[in-house]
């Protein structure tokens, strides 16, 4: 995440095992405060990717809906992934600010649904974000966590491309995940600045 011009580096990754259930297990657990709770981000295992933007240097306030644009490349022809932003305060509270998720097949239509081709570089628009309006705190920072989608409040798909709703462990497949933020394949997130 930056301001202004973007930034290319290198790409990022991680592998999500559909079978793996260690940070579903955590929704076993009643967890009164859920929006400052930050055992889903610290329990990743790096099956996951980690953002964060530098203090800010001045108040922000955004109000609105956020959007976050991103070139993933995929070996599978299916997987979930979910956005989670936060807000870092200056002490190091997490705050939960909204998420989003997709589903890859329904990357460009959720009527016609498309297999991902291994290796194929692809654009997913993660705009289905809850509404929010909040002033972020001198010193504070954003948090963006790509995740899969791993929880037992939500259909598991195991990564194979058939019918989720048929599908079961013999089916799953390990998904390798490459997110790109490089000249030609840019990832970004948009923000509803107030002024």
């Amino acid at each position: 995440m930056h301001e202004g011009k973007p930034i290319c580096s290198p790409p990022d990754g991680y592998t999500h095992d559909p079978l793996d259930t260690r940070i579903a297990e955590l929704d076993l657990e009643q967890v009164d405060d859920y929006l400052v709770d930050q055992r889903q981000v610290l329990s990743l295992n790096g099956n996951g990717l980690l953002y964060q933007t530098e203090p800010f240097i001045e108040e922000l306030v955004i109000t609105g809906y956020l959007r976050f644009v991103a070139s993933i490349a995929l070996d599978v022809p299916d997987t979930d992934f979910k956005v989670t932003i936060y807000e870092i305060t200056e002490a190091g509270v997490s705050i939960q600010l909204t998420d989003d998720m997709v589903r890859a097949r329904y990357r460009n239509s959720l009527k016609a649904p498309e297999a991902v081709k291994p290796g194929e570089i692809n654009r997913y628009e993660f705009k289905s974000f809850r509404f929010i309006s909040r002033r972020l705190a001198l010193g504070s920072r954003l948090r963006l966590v790509l995740s899969p989608v791993n929880s037992i409040y939500w259909e598991r798909n195991y990564n194979s491309g058939g019918v989720v709703a048929e599908e079961s462990a013999k089916n799953a497949r390990v998904a390798h995940i490459t997110l790109y933020h490089d000249a030609e394949h840019q990832s970004w997130l948009e923000l509803p600045i107030s002024a």
